[in-house]
């Protein structure tokens, strides 16, 4: 968790201050740096953690008790790795919502700045149901009781969590559309910043 923090004040600290945007191409021209730097940390980040993970894959335990301990650290880079994702996600957003929307786009601004909160919030949802999934399954020793209760919290989990897969793509979408409108390209595509054409469909102007 320090590690998340540390990558936090990072982003914070490297924000350059927000200034009033006359026009959607000044809009773009703000958000696109802060959404390109974050880019660039997301590739690094999986970077790091393939590259982790193949060293451990390619280990030679001597041992039952060493096959373990690599195991779980293995475990914990897969645990870890949303949590950064979502820290570097939060970031970001406090880098966006202090600049200003552009004349006659501030509903658009509103909006998109909105759908990228609640993607945020139905991540980490779905981050914390997935970690309960994984160790609700019914135990050995468990009574029948202890069984069924456990068994209907886990349907309950797997169908909320559906709910929110489904959710999770509509703002999705709707992330792109008001993106692109805003001349966003960066915050809503990859690190190159390229929008399908089809998607240039959605300006207005």
């Amino acid at each position: 968790m320090l590690a998340i923090a540390v990558v936090v004040s990072m982003l914070a600290l490297a924000a350059t201050p927000a200034h009033a945007t006359v026009d959607r191409v000044d809009y773009s021209d703000q958000v696109n740096p802060i959404c390109a730097g974050t880019n660039q940390q997301l590739e690094d980040l999986y970077e790091r953690f393939y590259a982790a993970v193949d060293r451990l894959d390619d280990a030679h335990p001597k041992s039952r008790k060493q096959a373990r301990r690599l195991d779980k650290r293995v475990d914990r880079l897969y645990e870890q790795l949303p949590l950064q994702y979502i820290a570097l996600y939060r970031a970001e957003l406090d880098q966006l919502k202090p600049v200003a929307a552009p004349p006659g786009y501030e509903d658009v601004v509103a909006r998109w700045i909105g759908t990228r909160d609640e993607i945020l919030a139905l991540y980490q949802q779905y981050v914390q149901i997935d970690s309960e999934l994984e160790g609700s399954y019914p135990g050995r020793h468990l009574s029948r009781k202890a069984i069924r209760r456990r068994s209907k919290r886990r349907a309950n989990l797997e169908r909320l969590e559906q709910q929110i897969e489904e959710r999770f793509f509509v703002d999705s979408e709707v992330d792109l559309e008001l993106g692109a409108k805003l001349g966003a390209a960066y915050c809503v595509t990859g690190a190159d910043g390229v929008i399908d054409p089809i998607i240039l469909a959605f300006e207005g102007d």
